[in-house]
């Protein structure tokens, strides 16, 4: 008898029955395999992540704002006893998530599209709701002892599958629990709101406006044949038709009585006004088609139409038309590594044939997407003595002579900016103006830094989306050029 067989399904069970503890807002016995000093340990070991992957967004005041509505927040709620820290991210990404161990972060691409301070307390509050609840602890756990299964049955057949059980605990922080912890987290925050005073009923507001937000966010996306970039805690229906939502929500006014206080609208907005909008310039900065850094002191221009994302360590362009795609991306040279070694390096082909030209080295290869090869064009352009700008380039094969003309092009336009070039490079920011006689969406719109769908972007941070009028509005928040 192979007693390695015969000990495992003793311990799923001692496992089972050494691994509860009591939920803190329920009260009743979870399944978890972390204790709250490993949860904490591993909010801070993923917190070095995060902040190394978004960024802090540089604006002391309104760090120290957000901070502060959170801890409010969070010293009402199941676990006050926790440390918490809450963090603004320098992203234009519409998100906020939380961390075990009391992580909590938002983007300030979220808060362009929040109204008030409540409605900020409601994002916070919701998230705060996810660490009191462990949503994260009982979902790895959950997943854990999945995994366990598994090793049960493959024992049982003599398959060897203990050491892949590490990898059946994977993280959702980001992207979100599911609808039954999304729920649950919006019926937590709701009663932190009214704990400290805010309106819980505020959580409907913000899930409609961001609801609203996903809507035109998916059917972009849909048109431009990419993943939609949507916040987690959004429900697949509206708040309105919603009962369930708005039941659990309501709930939290009938926990004692109290006199709410304002929501703090115009102290909310006074503090993003002139926050920056859409890419971190110290990233670069895309005006319509040209894409410009100003740090690295560079311009790459790309084919009109193609939709250019920036993200913080990679910048994806994509054709709207075909299967086109590029990326870009900053590479170190090896010591007296040459551009044309550095490309053989990066596709692993010794014998990769490199073209030199005028901006540097490219070379005709293959890459794999979705487990299919296709053809692709590598090229590599000298920044300094140290960086390269590394670009990559590839679409299907019946269409790949038309995309190797356009990357060669893009490759072409590689241009160093003057300092006075450098000097006029202008970021977009978030800026609340005044409504005069005759305004319309469409006019300020039209007047606008915005460079895709202004109308409906300004329509989306007004609340007036996707046909309301401007008449009733004496302010809007609009996005313009710093001086």
């Amino acid at each position: 008898m192979n007693w390695r067989y015969l000990t495992l399904p003793i311990l799923l069970p001692t496992l089972l029955l050494s691994s509860c503890a009591t939920n803190p807002v329920t009260g009743q016995q979870d399944f978890v395999t972390l204790s709250e000093e490993q949860e904490i340990a591993q909010g801070r070991q993923y917190h070095q992540s995060i902040i190394a992957q978004y960024g802090v967004y540089d604006d002391p005041e309104l760090q120290a704002y957000v901070d502060r509505i959170g801890q409010d927040l969070a010293a009402k709620s199941h676990r006050a006893h926790l440390e918490f820290h809450f963090t603004l991210l320098d992203t234009p990404d519409i998100n906020a998530f939380a961390l075990p161990g009391g992580y909590v972060y938002i983007t300030r691409g979220i808060m362009a599209y929040l109204d008030s301070e409540a409605e900020l307390a409601g994002v916070l509050g919701h998230e705060i709701g996810h660490v009191t609840a462990r949503h994260s602890v009982r979902q790895q756990s959950g997943q854990l002892a999945t995994g366990l299964l598994n090793v049960l049955i493959s024992a049982a057949t003599g398959s060897e599958t203990l050491s892949q059980l590490g990898n059946q605990v994977s993280t959702a922080f980001i992207r979100g629990y599911g609808r039954k912890h999304e729920l649950e987290a919006d019926r937590l925050g709701a009663e932190y709101l009214h704990r400290t005073g805010y309106n819980p009923e505020t959580m409907l507001k913000v899930i409609g406006v961001l609801k609203d937000q996903e809507l035109y966010e998916i059917a972009r996306a849909k048109k431009e044949n990419r993943q939609p970039n949507i916040y987690h805690g959004v429900f697949s229906t509206h708040p309105e038709n919603d009962d369930r939502l708005k039941t659990v929500i309501r709930a939290a006014k009938n926990l004692s009585v109290v006199e709410y206080r304002e929501d703090n609208q115009a102290g909310y907005l006074e503090l993003i006004d002139r926050m920056t909008w859409g890419q971190n310039p110290d990233q670069g900065v895309i005006l319509e088609n040209r894409f410009m850094h100003a740090d690295l002191g560079f311009a790459l221009e790309f084919p009109a139409g193609w939709k250019i994302e920036n993200r913080p360590d990679i910048l994806v362009a994509r054709s709207t038309e075909n299967s086109a795609q590029v990326q870009l991306r900053l590479v170190s040279l090896q010591e007296k590594e040459t551009l044309a070694g550095l490309l053989k390096r990066l596709t692993k082909n010794s014998k990769l044939a490199v073209e030199q030209q005028d901006y540097g080295s490219t070379a005709r290869t293959t890459a794999t997407v979705a487990g299919v090869g296709q053809p692709a064009r590598v090229s590599a352009i000298k920044l300094d003595q140290k960086q390269v700008l590394f670009i990559a380039g590839t679409s299907v094969r019946d269409q790949f002579e038309v995309t190797n003309a356009q990357l060669l092009k893009i490759n072409a336009s590689f241009t160093r900016l003057s300092p006075e070039q450098i000097k006029d490079i202008k970021t977009p920011i978030l800026k609340i103006v005044p409504v005069k006689p005759g305004d319309s969406f469409t006019s300020i719109a039209s007047q606008s830094a915005i460079n895709t769908d202004a109308e409906d972007t300004l329509r989306l941070l007004n609340r007036a989306f996707p046909e309301g009028s401007i008449d009733t509005y004496e302010s809007v928040k609009t996005i313009i050029f710093s001086d």
